[in-house]
């Protein structure tokens, strides 16, 4: 039992360390207007440990998680940081900011990041305007498949009313891996190949 208990905290040391560490090299890919959107701990140690100019932050409905961002952001550091509506993602990023950058609640094999709704607009911008846009996160999010799970919230945060409507209010979305100038792990900018094959061994050591 204790042999158990001693791996388990060393898993979870190991976890820490690989979260920080890609924070670390997120750090040294992004620019001096940074748009991120949510709320991600390894996008948080990042910003916070090389502090861009400007940092533009999607306020993130329905949760609003990119306020509390935002608000440690200000705290934290000396950047400039502003508060976007949702809707106003796409003119910013077109316009005002060098790099995008995201965290992934996973990765798919096929390099698709899944994260929090609103990260496909901010990527497609980014891809049209020609500026990075990175998903940073620990390699043990990289995954198997490509079945995304993800449960709506309710309706009512978006529609109250008594019409015959149907409401559609997605926590997370998938975005595809040509939006990505790269997944940053601990192991560096990985490629859409090197993503794939990360997964390839994660599936061999869940197999055996």
């Amino acid at each position: 039992a204790s042999a158990v208990r001693n791996r388990a905290v060393d898993a979870c040391a190991e976890a820490i360390e690989a979260d920080g560490a890609a924070a670390a090299r997120a750090a040294s890919v992004i620019g001096d207007r940074v748009f991120t959107l949510s709320r991600s701990g390894t996008v948080l140690e990042a910003l916070e440990s090389s502090p861009p100019d400007d940092v533009f932050v999607a306020e993130s409905r329905p949760g609003r998680e990119g306020i509390d961002t935002a608000e440690a952001l200000s705290e934290a550091t000396e950047s400039d940081v502003t508060v976007l509506a949702d809707a106003a993602v796409g003119g910013v990023v077109a316009s005002e900011v060098d790099t995008v950058l995201v965290g992934a609640d996973s990765v798919f094999g096929n390099g698709s990041v899944v994260n929090k709704v609103g990260t496909y607009n901010a990527a497609n911008a980014a891809a049209e305007a020609s500026i990075d846009c990175f998903a940073v996160c620990s390699r043990d999010k990289i995954v198997p498949g490509d079945e995304l799970h993800s449960e709506p919230r309710p309706p009512s945060e978006l529609y109250g009313g008594d019409a015959d409507v149907s409401v559609r209010n997605p926590t997370f979305e998938r975005v595809p891996a040509s939006l990505f100038s790269g997944i940053v792990t601990e192991d560096g900018a990985l490629s859409e190949g090197e993503v794939g094959d990360a997964a390839a061994e994660h599936a061999a050591m869940a197999a055996w």
